[in-house]
This record gives structure tokens, sequence and C-alpha cells, in this order.
């Protein structure tokens, strides 16, 4: 009987998709061409070239292997806040680390996976009577990004409780990175470009739950007051420049309640631009622009964006 010409692995290999490669290479999953739209806070977005939710920190560095072998631009979800996803979506790998999820109390220090959400580490917190995490309340998102990003609010920051920080760097390489080591700014943690946060420790004090509680709760009213939880947002869109507030000076501009699209910034709170539903990211850019050029033509100050935009036009 006759046959065909043997196909060897590495042809079969060389036939097989991006995403079924990388499918054989790790124990998390891969999906192609994911509208990443309902992995942003904003509920806007692209798709992705590949998602890939790695297990733990080796199927990360699987991931991270697969991506310098192929070219692949790596992008970081953790939970979608404080990032804008523009309309082309994103080339090369999205890696969502929902799967980080370790959360264990070792005296008063709490360590905390990256994809742990940032309301599930203040519960946790809570329960334990361990103190020092209470302005992130109602800061959303997970523990990596807050890390990243230096999140805060109400005069206080991710950095003034940090003990150390577990990252995987674009090699592969875990590192422990203790507080000291950090070079925090504002909004920012300065943490190696390409790294990626996978845990992180929190030195905290003891107080009564109760207390602890009542202060969450006031943090929340604080927000629920004066910032449009009601819509779907990235949070606040620019840094506060120094010695003023980036809200008060777009109010200045006569800005709140402008509409583009299905975008608007917020009649409630100037620093918010929301989706009002099916907004897309052209949208928002657009907005985004329109303030910097007012604000900076009224008052003279130049508006720095705290969100981050990636992705295609």
């Amino acid at each position: 009987m006759a046959c065909g010409p043997a196909v060897t692995d590495s042809a079969r290999i060389a036939a097989e998709s991006p995403a079924e490669r990388l499918r054989g290479l790790m124990r998390g999953t891969v999906l192609a061409d994911v509208p990443l739209d309902r992995y942003s806070s904003f509920r806007i977005g692209g798709p992705a070239t590949l998602l890939a939710t790695p297990l733990d920190r080796d199927d990360l560095k699987v991931t991270l292997a697969f991506a310098r072998a192929e070219g692949l631009p790596v992008h970081i979800l953790g939970g979608g806040s404080n990032m804008l996803i523009r309309d082309g979506g994103l080339r090369g790998i999205a890696i969502h680390l929902n799967r980080f999820q370790h959360l264990e109390r070792r005296g008063e220090t709490v360590e905390a996976g990256a994809g742990v959400r940032v309301s599930r580490l203040l519960a946790f917190c809570c329960r334990q009577g361990l103190a020092g995490l209470e302005i992130l309340s109602g800061v959303p998102g997970t523990v990596g990004g807050a890390v990243w990003g230096n999140a805060g609010a109400w005069g206080g920051s991710v950095a003034d409780a940090l003990a150390w920080v577990d990252l995987v760097t674009s090699a592969g390489e875990e590192r422990r990175v203790s507080r000291g080591a950090v070079p925090f700014r504002y909004r920012a943690s300065g943490l190696p470009t390409g790294s990626v946060v996978v845990q992180a420790a929190f030195g905290l004090s003891a107080d009564a739950a109760g207390v602890i509680r009542r202060r969450i709760s006031g943090y929340l009213v604080r927000r629920n007051a004066s910032q449009p939880v009601e819509f779907r947002s990235a949070g606040s869109i620019f840094k506060n420049p120094p010695g003023d507030f980036a809200g008060r000076l777009v109010e200045q501009a006569g800005l709140k309640g402008t509409r583009i699209g299905n975008a608007m910034i917020s009649a409630k709170h100037a620093n918010y631009i929301v989706n009002l539903g099916g907004a897309r990211a052209a949208d928002v850019l657009a907005l985004a622009a329109l303030a910097r050029e007012r604000v900076r033509s009224v008052t003279g100050v130049d508006l720095e964006l705290e969100i981050r935009v990636v992705g295609e036009e």
C-alpha cells in the first residue's frame, strides 16, 4: 500500500498555530483572538492575539520563554483596572494572573498572590485583625497591579505597608525585592521593566476587627459619595499635579459631563471618564486629549495620564 511522506515532529510543530504550540508547553489555558473588554474594568478593548492564564510561577516562566522565542510582546492584565486597551486589541500575549490566589498570614505580615483582588485582601486582613491597608478600600483591581502602580488614596499608598515583592523577570528569573529596594514614587513602583509581580507581603499591625471594619466602611462611603462607582471606568484618568487635583482642574475647564460617543467625563468627579455602554477606546482618548488641551489652555497645567494605554489603534 502506498504511503505519503512521513511527517516529522518538527514539521508538525511548525504547522501548529502559536496557540497550539503554547498549549503544548504550559498547564494553564491558552485562548486565541479573545476580546479583552470582559477583562477590563472599563469594559473596553479589542482582541488579544493570545490570552494565557498560567497556573503558577513555573507556568508563567514557560509563557514568558515562549514569548521571547516567538518575538511576541507581553501584556500583564491582572484585574484590568487602571488600563485602557485600544480598539485594535493587543498584539502578542496577554497574561492573566487570576490563578495567583495565595493568601496567608505570617505573624503580622500578610502574603498575597498577584491575582488576589484588593477587596479580598482587605476582607482577609479585617478578619485577621490586621490594620494598615484600609486606605485601599474601594480601589479596584488586584494585588499585582496595586503594587506595580503604587495604588493609593486619601494620602496613603501601597508603599506605606509593603514588606517585599516577588518578581519573575522578563528573563524568567525569580527575585524577591525588599521594600527598601523598590524606588516607589507617586502612582509608580519603578520595578524593572518587563518583570511580573507574582506575590507581595505587607507588614501590618494588630487592631480590633470592628475598628478596621469601621475604617473600611468610612473610606467606602467617602469613595461612593464622590466617585462615579455606578459606571464602568478605569479609575482616575490623570495624575494629580503637585499641590492640586486633576479633577478640580478639569472641572475648572468646564468639561464635567462632556461626552464623545458613549464615553463621558463624569458629572460627579471630573477626573473620571466613564463608559455609558458601548464606548470605544477612541472615544475615551478623544475626551482625555480634549481635557488636557482645555486644562493647559485655561490653567497652564499639563496633565499626565495615570491610566496605561496599551494596544493597537
